[in-house]
């Protein structure tokens, strides 16, 4: 969008003031978990009180970017502003494998285990691969995997520069609820994900594959963490981008869609996911989506 004549940046026809609904959301967010991370530290869980000192300087500094750009009047502190929560996403995430281990004692990962082995007769994230050992399939796979990573920018920033700061907002509001929700499910409904499970129970190997295995690799190796498997969030926040997108940013809705769909079977072939996360993911999706429509679209 041209904001060439206009007096404020990406369509904003007046201040955005301190409190919007996505300063709600991460803060609101920081706050329970830094009363969880506190009940974690009087009961002496590791790295509680590191991980709320953390949570308290999320919510002043998102406070702190609220107050000097309530009036801003330049592109790049909007900007900020903006992306504020997707990039307090990653803390958020990794907390996760912090907050589990206070409230429950073991993972529930034998119990997905169980469902797809009485589902499918085996374990998909164990046997598709082993079925099909693929150098490009895995290439496949590994590049809508890692091709997830960038609906966020992508979406956030085209939705900005074409059609204003207010409907970019509109995303990503939807996108951070969806993300904070799930977050908060798999603090109180732990489970580790079959490269965690199943033996050598190490995390992300580096999968087959040409180009894009290498780059998966090198996000994954470090950024995956002992928890967050079920319902899939991956699958979650890319279908509920995917519809997002169709209503907001025509342009991208079918790549996206395209990535969306083939992510469904990647996920489970590439050890990150149980089948029945994938199904789960898609519930999770359709609901996210289906409360923005209803409450935030309205």
């Amino acid at each position: 969008m041209s904001t060439i004549g206009c007096e404020r940046p990406f369509g904003l026809k007046g201040p955005l003031g301190v409190w919007r609904p996505l300063d709600r959301w991460v803060v609101g967010y920081a706050l329970a978990t830094m009363t969880a991370l506190l009940y974690g530290w009087a009961k002496g869980a590791p790295h509680c009180a590191a991980q709320a000192g953390v949570n308290l300087l999320v919510a002043a500094g998102c406070l702190l970017v609220a107050g000097w750009t309530r009036d801003a009047r330049q592109s790049a502190p909007l900007v900020l502003r903006l992306f504020f929560a997707p990039i307090v996403y990653w803390l958020f995430y990794h907390q996760v494998a912090t907050l589990w281990p206070v409230f429950r004692s073991q993972s529930l990962d034998g119990v997905l285990a169980g469902w797809d082995g009485r589902l499918f007769g085996c374990q998909p994230s164990l046997a598709w691969q082993a079925a099909l050992p693929s150098r490009w399939l895995s290439e496949l796979f590994c590049f809508v995997y890692l091709a997830y990573y960038f609906f966020t920018p992508v979406v956030g920033f085209t939705a900005l520069f074409r059609s204003g700061y207010l409907t970019a907002e509109r995303i990503l509001l939807s996108v951070t609820g969806c993300f904070l929700l799930c977050y908060a499910f798999f603090w109180l409904v732990p489970t580790v994900a079959p490269h965690f499970w199943f033996p050598p129970a190490l995390g992300p190997r580096l999968y087959d594959g040409y180009v894009f295995n290498h780059a998966l690799f090198f996000f994954t190796r470090g950024g995956e963490i002992r928890g967050g498997a079920f319902p899939s969030s991956h699958i979650a926040v890319a279908l509920l981008f995917t519809l997002l997108a169709r209503r907001e940013v025509k342009t991208l809705w079918l790549p996206m869609a395209g990535v969306t769909a083939l992510m469904l079977p990647a996920v489970v072939y590439l050890r990150a996911h149980f089948a029945v996360d994938v199904p789960a993911g898609l519930l999770a999706g359709l609901l996210a989506y289906g409360v923005s429509i209803k409450f935030i679209y309205k």
